[in-house]
């Protein structure tokens, strides 16, 4: 069925990149422009704006612009969801009603950022889990779990941590290109708010995102990922949700030898 075009402007004020969704959308087949402002209105330049993957193969295509000089955009193929993203600036996922032709977006200075440090000596009770000496790292607990997994593919290393009392897990993936930077946008139609925020080094740079959700179900989920690697859960019930925050937070890196 193609949706007619409908003119409509939706004044999107998100802040800390929340975004509330009353039911489920199917993905728009119309053209899409915008402006990206300020909370005070100003126009926003320089935002890299993409939408959902219109073209699986082949190639792989997405739509992705950057505002102009005046916050302004335009998408041939938006999606269902937009993304919007600048170094100083908090991320922003969205929903885009099928039909909806233009919409107005304001985003807001970046907040608390989840911080990467340089990984120490893990507690006793404690285990780091990597990929070799290098890289990303997450602490585990060595008791109340399995650690299932780690064995190196060609470029790639998973782990599955689980826990002994239910069934949600939450994976551990290592390697250049082993995930993506954000979960797949169906992640966000299917939920009923979501949220994200940067993942900054010890020095403040953004080297990758933090996206997490509630599904209609109560479940949680969870995607967590720079420099390929990073950590996902999905339909995770709220003690088992816990538990992999905690693991996720304890996110840390070893950074490589200067050449």
């Amino acid at each position: 069925m193609r949706f007619l075009v409908a003119c409509l402007t939706l004044a999107l004020v998100l802040s800390f990149g929340i975004a509330v969704l009353s039911s489920p959308l199917a993905q728009t087949e119309s053209a899409l422009k915008g402006v990206v402002v300020t909370a005070d209105d100003k126009p926003l330049a320089g935002v890299v704006v993409y939408g959902s993957v219109w073209k699986q193969c082949c190639p792989y295509q997405r739509d992705k612009v950057t505002t102009d000089g005046k916050g302004e955009f335009f998408l041939e193929h938006p999606g269902a969801v937009m993304h919007f993203s600048k170094a100083n600036l908090q991320p922003l996922a969205l929903i885009v009603k099928p039909g909806t032709a233009q919409i107005r977006v304001v985003m807001t200075l970046a907040g608390s950022a989840l911080t990467v440090p340089t990984c120490v000596q893990p507690e006793s009770n404690q285990k780091q889990i990597g990929w070799g000496k290098y890289g990303l790292h997450f602490r585990v607990p060595k008791n109340g779990i399995k650690v299932l997994g780690g064995k190196p593919d060609v470029d790639y290393v998973r782990y599955v941590i689980k826990p002994n009392n239910g069934e949600s897990y939450l994976n551990l993936w290592f390697g250049p290109m082993s995930i993506s930077t954000e979960p797949d946008d169906q992640q966000f139609v299917e939920s009923v708010d979501f949220s994200q925020r940067n993942l900054a080094s010890a020095k403040g740079a953004v080297i990758g995102m933090d996206s997490w959700g509630r599904l209609s179900g109560g479940l949680s989920w969870r995607h967590t990922a720079a420099f390929g690697s990073g950590a996902v859960y999905r339909n995770a019930d709220k003690e088992s949700a816990a538990l992999f925050d905690q693991i996720i937070n304890s996110i840390c890196t070893v950074d490589y030898p200067q050449q």
